[in-house]
């Protein structure tokens, strides 16, 4: 699968050639299921949160997820077919149930916070001082703070808007 590996072409563009449609829900799964596990080692740091080990490590996660998003939604905005639209309505509302899963997630979201309160003393720079406030409103804004009844409630929503807006767009 060539979302399975990174580029060799300049700036790591896609390797168009060797795409099909054939590749995106094997690479949407593996790269989802990959995600996941990175930011559950991130959750799960007994150690306290740092840039590096919370926002960085973020940063960094979902390689496989981002390369097969990219493109498969850069295609059904320029070149659609029946193959990506039902790719496209089978994976609208597994992607959504992933965000929530990781912007829901009350063990990294507490790491984030962490660096949130103490920004001011970590010794940023500014641009990383507004990656982190960037990761906290994010998360915020995303339901993080909400009661857990309020998240189910939260994640259904988006579930069900992710299934609406793809049958829009389509």
């Amino acid at each position: 699968n060539p979302f399975f590996a990174e580029s060799n072409l300049p700036l790591h563009y896609p390797a168009f050639d060797r795409i099909g449609d054939r590749d995106f829900a094997p690479a949407f799964d593996r790269g989802m299921a990959d995600q996941l596990k990175e930011v559950e080692v991130i959750a799960s740091r007994t150690e306290a949160p740092t840039f590096d080990n919370t926002i960085i490590a973020m940063e960094q996660s979902g390689q496989i997820l981002e390369r097969t998003s990219t493109v498969f939604f850069s295609l059904i905005g320029v070149e659609n077919n029946d193959a990506r639209k039902a790719i496209q309505a089978e994976y609208a509302p597994k992607l959504s149930a992933h965000r929530d899963a990781i912007m829901l997630n009350p063990a990294l979201f507490a790491r984030i916070q962490k660096l949130y309160d103490t920004r001011g003393g970590l010794g940023l720079d500014a641009e990383s001082v507004r990656l982190v406030e960037r990761y906290h409103t994010d998360y915020v804004r995303a339901g993080a703070r909400l009661p857990d009844a309020d998240k189910v409630h939260l994640k259904q929503i988006n579930g069900e808007l992710a299934k609406l807006g793809t049958k829009f767009s389509q």
